[in-house]
């Protein structure tokens, strides 16, 4: 793999630009990521609208989408091509087996700033993120992009800086049932949701044969959200009121992030005030209690609680600070 660190274009990071483009290869040149990504590769990407490359000899971390989906959410892309980088993350303090990145950083910052000496130069942000006293995360908005800025949690250094492109068209929520809403209704048969109006939006008639097949309704494009299903004798045991029969039955739902996979991004009410923007710590900080299993490593992880009312099972992206899904589950029928 390549150490040697490839200047960016400062003033966008490349961003808006195709994977095809002569800028971007340049940059990824000698990446060992290459080695594997081959014409299939590329075509599958295209088709989950997502292509992911990291470099942890130089700390740098780079997502594109779709022209479509870049176009849907951020304009015009500035050259053309299949795949547009959409999303920049340079590594600072960020672990051990990752070598800091070493060029340029947008808004003036410098790699041994500390969360009090960005937030005096810098001012306001447009959003913080923070636990108690201890600031997660803050982002600030320039007409080239989007910049957030994570610290660490004890030190107050510099993690990363995630880069997006402004949004020009923002993803808007739409009527479905809260979090609570869903949760109460699992293990309710699907016959009896074709029914509520609640469940009007999802048109679960259409999608029988899906659900049968499957267990599951997917609605990323739509909503952002997929719904599970389990036959209600799977269930009864642990969700009251759950038919002893085959008959499949509410018993989780999927939230996603924007740009996850093939999801327009769900803009709703998440359990427990959570925004899929929030850090892992701040996500800690809301849910007020310890998670009941969680499996965290480097790159990404998950936490899952068992609450009285259903299972909450929430998956990081650590090289954004981000959350990424957010799913409901009927409470102990997924070990």
């Amino acid at each position: 793999m390549s150490s040697q660190p490839h200047a960016f274009e400062t003033s966008n990071y490349l961003l808006g630009h195709a994977w095809q483009s002569a800028r971007v290869r340049a940059l990824v040149e000698g990446w060992e990521q290459l080695e594997w990504i081959d014409d299939e590769a590329l075509k599958k990407a295209r088709t989950d609208h997502r292509l992911s490359l990291v470099n942890p000899a130089q700390g740098i971390y780079l997502f594109f989408t779709d022209a479509d989906s870049y176009e849907a959410r951020y304009g015009e892309p500035r050259s053309k091509g299949n795949l547009i980088l959409s999303r920049v993350s340079l590594l600072l303090h960020f672990d051990s087996q990752w070598t800091p990145y070493a060029g340029a950083l947008p808004l003036a910052l410098r790699a041994d700033d500390m969360v009090g000496d960005v937030l005096r130069r810098l001012g306001s942000p447009a959003e913080l993120w923070r636990v108690g006293l201890n600031v997660s995360k803050a982002r600030w908005s320039t007409p080239d992009a989007e910049v957030d800025v994570s610290f660490e949690r004890d030190t107050g250094r510099l993690k990363l800086v995630t880069i997006t492109p402004p949004q020009v068209a923002p993803v808007s929520a739409s009527a479905m049932p809260t979090p609570e809403q869903f949760a109460r209704q699992f293990g309710r048969p699907l016959a009896e949701l074709q029914e509520d109006a609640q469940f009007a939006p999802f048109f679960l008639g259409a999608k029988a044969r899906e659900i049968a097949e499957y267990g599951e309704a997917d609605y990323s494009r739509e909503f952002g959200v997929e719904l599970y299903f389990k036959p209600g004798a799977e269930m009864a045991d642990a969700v009251p009121g759950a038919p002893r029969s085959s008959e499949p039955c509410l018993s989780g739902v999927r939230y996603r992030a924007d740009l996850d996979f093939q999801s327009s991004g769900y803009a709703g009410p998440l359990p427990w005030g959570l925004q899929m923007s929030d850090t892992v710590d701040v996500t800690m900080s809301k849910a007020a209690a310890r998670p009941f299993k969680e499996a965290l490593d480097r790159d990404d992880g998950y936490q899952l609680w068992r609450t009285d009312l259903c299972d909450v099972h929430v998956l990081y992206s650590f090289l954004e600070d981000r959350i990424y899904r957010v799913t409901l589950l009927a409470r102990g029928c997924y070990e």
